[in-house]
This record gives structure tokens, C-alpha cells and sequence, in this order.
């Protein structure tokens, strides 16, 4: 019988470090452990295949040698809920001061800090790290911190892309005590994956039309590096 791909997606069990969500015709896997992601299109596309749509057990095993789902079927109990991709909005514009001499101080070490364990780390220990519960009480929005830390990225000589620039972004939040959500999205038809930081729906050095396309897969609340 053939079927679809969030019906697929509702039936599996995942396994361990393995996340999941529908994008257009089909399904994204990450796998934090092996730093992957992997793709299942819709099954009911017969194009995708020589003798038409399969079957649902034929794509849980293809899965199960992939070591991306468990062996056993989704139930309630076992059911984790996923991330639900809100509606994003940026912080309004408002008039900023300029860097001083300690939020410099804090840009460069944050980023000393952010390549040293960038450098050293597989990016499961990095989601590892970023979970731990170690921030201090915040002193004030993020959103400020956030516009202060974009101002001084101008000044880099090299590009950064987006891992990385979230995993800075969240160390220089945590020299003043902050925390942010670490949102990881993908799409289909091509894929793309990208990651960003937010508090709530409020995004925090990104923009709008970079992220509405992107489903979220994966969600760190409150990370902190």
C-alpha cells in the first residue's frame, strides 16, 4: 500500500541523535551524531522509482540499515513532538551606540573562544555544549547585543557562514549573560540547510527573507555556549 510522507513520518520511530521533519515532497533526516543529513522523497512518486510508490516497510527498512529510525514503530509514548517553524519578525530599527571598549573586548574574546572549540569539536559535542544549562541571569534584551555584534562582524576580514556564525553570536551573548534559541531549518527542491539564532519568534542577526523558506528540523531553547 502506498503512502504518504507525513504518514511515513508519523510512523517512525527515530533513532537516538536522529531528528526529522516534512519539507515539500519529502523528508530531511539529521543526524547530530554524524553530523548528516539525509533525504526520503514522497513515496507515492512513482517517478522516483522503477516499479512505481512503495511500500511503508520497505522505506522503514531502508531506514533502519541507514541507522536513522529504530526498530520498532512510533506511539504515544515514544512520540517526541517536533519543532513547529514559527512566523519570524526582526527587531525595528532603533538608534544604537557605537561599540566601547568592552563590548571590543568581548567580540574578540567570544571569538577566540567561539574558533578554539569550533576547531576541536565534532558538531555533536558543539549541540552538546550548547545544551548545557550555564548561562548567567540575563542583563538586558538580546536583541541589543545581537545589533552590536553585527556592527563589529563588519570589521572581520574573512566571511563567516552560518554554523559557525550562531555558535560566535551565542558565545558573544554569553559574555553579557545571554541566551538564545538555536534554530536549525532545511528545504527541499534543492535542498538547503542553514541554522540561526532567535529569542522566540524575534530573530537575532538575521533577516526574514534568508529563513521563511526553512522548515525547522531541530531546536536548541535558551542554548548557551
Amino acid at each position: 500500500m502506498a503512502l504518504r510522507s507525513d504518514d511515513l513520518l508519523d510512523s517512525l520511530a527515530l533513532a537516538d541523535s536522529v531528528h526529522a521533519v516534512r519539507s515539500s515532497d519529502g523528508i530531511i533526516f539529521l543526524d547530530i551524531d554524524r553530523d548528516a543529513y539525509f533525504c526520503v522523497y514522497d513515496p507515492r512518486d512513482a517517478t522516483c522509482h522503477n516499479r512505481g510508490p512503495i511500500s511503508l516497510e520497505a522505506v522503514r527498512s531502508q531506514l533502519l540499515e541507514q541507522g536513522l529510525v529504530a526498530n520498532g514503530q512510533q506511539d504515544g509514548s515514544r512520540a517526541s513532538a517536533r519543532p513547529i517553524t514559527p512566523l519570524w519578525h526582526e527587531a525595528p530599527a532603533a538608534d544604537l551606540r557605537s561599540p566601547d571598549a568592552r563590548d571590543i573586548a568581548r567580540f574578540l574574546r567570544a571569538l577566540v573562544c567561539a574558533t578554539w572549540r569550533f576547531r576541536r569539536s565534532s558538531f555533536a559535542q558543539m549541540i552538546a555544549h550548547a545544551q548545557r544549562d550555564t548561562a548567567r541571569v540575563p542583563q538586558f534584551s538580546p536583541a541589543p547585543a545581537t545589533a552590536c555584534f553585527e556592527r563589529l562582524c563588519l570589521w572581520l576580514p574573512f566571511r563567516i557562514q552560518c554554523l559557525f556564525r550562531s555558535f560566535f553570536l551565542l558565545h558573544f551573548l554569553r559574555c553579557y549573560g545571554l541566551r538564545a534559541d538555536w534554530i536549525f531549518g532545511v528545504s527541499l527542491f534543492p535542498f538547503h540547510a542553514h541554522c540561526w539564532l532567535a529569542d522566540g519568534d524575534l530573530l537575532l542577526g538575521e533577516r526574514i527573507g534568508k529563513v521563511e523558506g526553512f522548515q525547522t528540523i531541530f531546536l536548541i531553547e535558551r542554548a548557551s555556549a
